[in-house]
């Protein structure tokens, strides 16, 4: 077996025989699962990728339990024989900076296409039993807030900001966002930086094996610190096929405001 995308849903539950097992290669992670008699043993890589290069996305089988050493074994009475890669979104918001410059005037609103990085929850059996969660990339962390008093513990990403969806590279380990962003204000609004809160999104997966999010939609009103935050729950409008995989991982506060944009910080 060697699934590519277009088309790989390599997220989907997988049987697997004693003595047998299978290797993702998503993106920079590689992740070899094998199944023993009693015991299921993980083995863990990411490599240094290169953002120009080509994403890869595939599935291989496993006829022999790799050779190198590292590997991590779970203990079961019986080892249960279906595996699943079920993805997930960041445990934390995801603070994205603009390659460049990037404004929305006064009195405009525009849709931007982020993608960020998912999680890997690692499951066996059925109900699940969950052995580990991996994130897709790596990433470094970041604060975000007008003082190091005020503020939150983030991840840090970069983005293009792509207006047109048809330009957004695809890839096996990332989960696209459809943000649009209202400008109430009487000045433009800088996009240099911004918050986008991943764990209060659904995760869903489309026939093509693309990943999306639900929609957000970010207001700013005038002389206002924080923004108007709305999820638009349910698949997204540009894959309105596509499948929930994974809930969000925390509910929303009641106040629908969240500090999203970089320039209300000191």
């Amino acid at each position: 077996m060697d699934a590519c995308l277009p088309g790989a849903q390599w997220w989907e539950p997988r049987r697997v025989a004693v003595a047998a097992g299978l290797r993702w290669e998503l993106g920079p992670l590689i992740l070899e699962l094998f199944r023993t008699a009693d015991s299921w043993w993980l083995w863990l890589q990411h490599r240094e990728v290169a953002e120009s290069a080509p994403s890869r996305c595939r599935l291989v089988e496993l006829a022999q339990m790799p050779a190198e050493e590292g590997g991590e074994r779970f203990v079961f009475r019986e080892s249960p024989e279906q595996v699943r890669l079920r993805p997930l979104l960041a445990d934390r918001s995801v603070v994205v900076r603009s390659r460049q410059p990037v404004f929305v005037p006064a009195g405009e609103e525009a849709t931007l296409y982020l993608s960020t990085p998912v999680w890997l929850a690692v499951e066996v059996g059925e109900p699940p039993s969950l052995l580990l969660e991996v994130a897709g990339e790596r990433l470094s962390d970041t604060w975000f807030g007008p003082s190091t008093r005020e503020g939150e513990l983030c991840y840090a990403g970069r983005t293009h900001a792509r207006s047109q969806l048809a330009t957004v590279p695809r890839r096996a380990q990332r989960a696209i966002t459809p943000l649009t962003v209202i400008n109430r204000a009487k000045n433009p609004l800088p996009l240099e930086k911004l918050n986008l809160p991943v764990p209060l999104l659904g995760l869903y997966g489309d026939s093509d094996g693309a990943l999306w999010t639900e929609a957000v939609q970010l207001s700013r009103e005038a002389d206002q610190e924080l923004a108007g935050f709305k999820v638009v729950v349910g698949a997204p409008a540009q894959a309105p096929e596509a499948r929930r995989l994974s809930p969000p991982r925390r509910e929303a506060g009641r106040s629908g405001l969240v500090r999203a944009f970089s320039d209300f910080l000191g």
